[in-house]
């Protein structure tokens, strides 16, 4: 079956670039006839909102769009460096060994909140005990050029996963690169003293005619990354690498782009931080060595006018990711000492074929700027656990854990297929008038479960389901120019999300403990509904925007809840259920003021409260209101400027879990970072950076906010005390 597997993703592979390569061989068309709509340069566009290129003024919600410059100007180099100045963004980062499980928007976050790079979804996050994680490989950043991120349930454009908002990166193309018209290079290095981190990236373009093609390379390194707070870190050595090749040719049907990219990261963790507490009271050592790899092939063609609409783009993608974790584990100072091996194996692979189209037409005075697509995919999945206990006393060994029998899995092999189909219009209904937006998309989700002896053999009592799910998932915006300057918008928007395939078929069995775990065929989808309005004003010196929303969600999906005590099977029930409804509703404001050609000012603020339908009390995941301040100077010159950004949090309230146990709530903050950014040449730019300026003890809450109050990992997740970070850049 892996050979085959093999076969099949080599012959994928072979289409993409035979396809590709046919496209050559067409009469070629140039640049100037495929473009699609004008652009200004001052505009600030966005694709995210629509799947279309937009103007920020001419989207019915709310879009950050982090250029290229923003991205050097706010010395960038990893995920966390990415959110640290955009407020109501976080990062789901609550372990001091794995990696980040994705974006956190409003509050809501890890597989709820959608993550594509180029248009293509990543595989979502599985974790399960203490030492299993896969995260969500945000590795592409190292070879980013602009990130877009999409506040609210999306679902009507990005179907399952967009409940809480999309994070769209994209990765560079040889026109970012791209010099003197044939031929780039640029280069990037960067270095930071919070976790000794090292980066370096390097870019080449070239062009000739209609053809252009860009090779990149991008790697990083870091250790334990400082936490004011802790006395002693778990120790860790992280490595990153990455390429990417792409390859692009105009033709008369339009451009046609070849991509691939290959990422690696490797993580060696010494856990110090649970040593002799808790479940760890008897382990004197423990260490883990876990490596992640994906790959990503696309093919894209964006179309020029054609019989089918107007614009668009068609992807023909595959991709792979692979996790392998290993922790080893030495209980010395038991009677009879043990040595532990666990070992964890998760692969997705998916591959699919999407579209999405524009086209333009009017009926009397009203313009309609129509857009519709499609996308259709499969991915297959499987994990795999392995553990051994050898008794040093004894000299033996056994294959038999806490009652779990290696090797095993935590569900079966399975396939998911999902189909969306969406239809979205913008309609002006007059000139310089009001425009609507309505949309509305069908998604299929089908779970598969595959013949599995394994899974079979270790839960012979745990029965498996197949699961079919349907939705119709509808958005309506409204977009109102007051003026020239201004424009009142609102929306209403559906989210959705369908039961994840380890929810619905839970592998857990421990005879000795008499505990089993049993599927869920009703496990509904989780939903979610956002209305939003606001007002956006510019002018040539300011720019202002204020933003009030309220987000409701329900059918939250609890893995692995206790169902009590079954009397006839003499088991202790656990099962995945639904839980009741979350609203999380806030207000955002926004103000940037250029006072003189010198000096300007940023300022951000979000009010934002949250509370659980079923008890009354505020939701731990949803941080607290927040606040980010900048001023920036720019000499006469223009060879230097620089910024102060002040970053402040509100303390979080005390909260419980299930168990009336008090959770930890993060203190209230203030830090100070100052940034300069020194340009010696026009392709030549220097940036340095002192963060947290007043060695602020101080954490974020997003990444705390599961904990109890006294838990060992806490001083570890503090966040850096005062640090440096430089960046260079060059082009040439």
């Amino acid at each position: 079956m892996e050979a085959l597997q093999f076969r099949l993703r080599i012959a994928c592979g072979a289409a993409l670039l035979a396809v590709a390569g046919s496209a050559t061989a067409q009469q070629n068309a140039t640049q100037d006839e495929v473009v699609a709509d004008k652009v200004i340069p001052d505009e600030v566009i966005t694709v995210v909102a629509h799947r279309q290129p937009r103007e920020l003024n001419e989207v019915a919600g709310t879009v950050s769009v982090i250029s290229a410059e923003e991205l050097a100007r706010d010395l960038v180099l990893n995920a966390n460096d990415l959110v640290r100045y955009e407020m109501g963004v976080e990062l789901d980062d609550t372990s001091s060994r794995f990696g980040h499980s994705g974006f956190r928007i409003r509050g809501i976050g890890g597989n709820r909140t959608a993550i594509v790079v180029d248009q293509v979804a990543i595989a979502d996050r599985f974790a399960v005990g203490s030492f299993s994680d896969t995260g969500r490989g945000l590795l592409d950043l190292g070879l980013a050029n602009r990130v877009e991120i999409l506040r609210g349930p999306a679902s009507t454009l990005y179907g399952s996963d967009a409940l809480g908002g999309v994070v769209a990166i994209e990765t560079l193309s040889a026109d970012d690169v791209l010099y003197s018209g044939k031929r780039g290079t640029q280069l990037r290095l960067g270095a930071a003293s919070d976790a000794q981190r090292g980066y370096g990236r390097v870019a080449t373009a070239l062009s000739d005619g209609d053809h252009s093609v860009l090779l990149a390379g991008a790697a990083q390194y870091r250790e334990e990354r400082d936490a004011a707070a802790a006395t002693t870190l778990d120790q860790q050595r992280v490595r990153q690498t990455g390429a990417l090749l792409k390859w692009q040719t105009y033709a008369d049907v339009g451009v046609w782009q070849v991509s691939f990219d290959a990422l690696r990261e490797t993580r060696d963790t010494a856990i110090f931080h649970s040593l002799g507490s808790g479940r760890q009271a008897s382990t004197t050592a423990l260490s883990g060595d876990d490596e992640r790899y994906e790959w990503r092939a696309i093919l894209r063609l964006r179309t020029a006018p054609n019989m089918l609409a107007d614009r668009g783009e068609w992807r023909l993608f595959v991709q792979e990711a692979q996790t392998q974790q290993d922790s080893f584990e030495e209980r010395g100072i038991l009677a009879e000492p043990l040595s532990i091996y666990r070992g964890f194996r998760y692969d997705y692979d998916n591959y699919g074929l999407a579209a999405d189209l524009e086209s333009d037409w009017r009926w009397g005075d009203v313009r309609h700027r129509l857009g519709y697509g499609f996308e259709v995919g499969r991915a297959e999945v499987w994990d795999e656990r392995d553990a051994w206990q050898w008794n040093q006393t004894q000299q033996t060994s056994t294959k038999i854990l806490l009652g779990e029998t290696f090797p095993l899995r935590d569900f079966p092999r399975s396939k998911i297929n999902e189909l969306g189909l969406y239809l979205h219009d913008e309609i002006k209904l007059w000139r310089n008038g009001p425009s609507l937006s309505p949309g509305l998309r069908y998604e299929r989700y089908a779970l598969r479960t595959q013949d599995d002896p394994l899974f079979a053999e270790r839960y012979p009592n745990s029965d498996v389901t197949d699961l079919t799910h349907d939705a119709w998932l509808p958005k309506l915006g409204l977009l109102w120019p007051l003026n020239d300057q201004a424009e009142w918008f609102a929306q209403y928007a559906r989210g959705y999300r369908a039961p994840p395939f380890a929810d619905v078929n839970v592998g857990l069995y421990y005879p000795q403990f008499r505990v089993l775990a049993i599927a869920n065929p009703d496990l509904q989808p989780e939903r979610g509904y956002t209305f939003e309005t606001g007002v956006r004003w510019r002018s040539a010196k300011s720019r202002a925007s204020v933003t009030a929303f309220h987000n409701r969600y329900s059918d939250f999906i609890d893995s692995r809840a206790s169902l009590g005590f079954d009397p006839q099977r003499g088991l202790l029930i656990f099962q995945s259920i639904n839980r009741e409804k979350v609203v999380v509703e806030g207000i955002e404001a926004s103000w940037e003021q250029d006072w003189t050609p010198r000096w300007s000012s940023e300022l951000w603020l979000q009010a934002i409260r949250s509370e659980d339908k079923t008890t009354g009390a505020a939701v731990a995941a949803v941080s607290p209101s927040s606040m980010l301040a900048a001023i920036r100077y720019t000499p006469e010159s223009l060879r230097w400027d620089s910024r102060l950004v002040l970053r402040a949090q509100r303390g979080q309230k005390q909260l419980f879990n299930a168990d009336d146990e008090a959770l930890f709530a993060a203190p209230g903050y203030a830090t100070l970072d100052w940034l300069v950014q020194w340009y010696p040449s026009a392709d030549i730019r220097v940036g340095a950076g002192l963060f947290n300026l007043t060695d602020r003890i101080y954490w974020q809450a997003a990444q705390v906010s599961s904990y109890p109050e006294n838990d060992a990992i806490l001083p570890v997740l503090s966040q850096p005390g005062r640090h440096v970070r430089v960046t260079f850049d060059v082009r040439f």
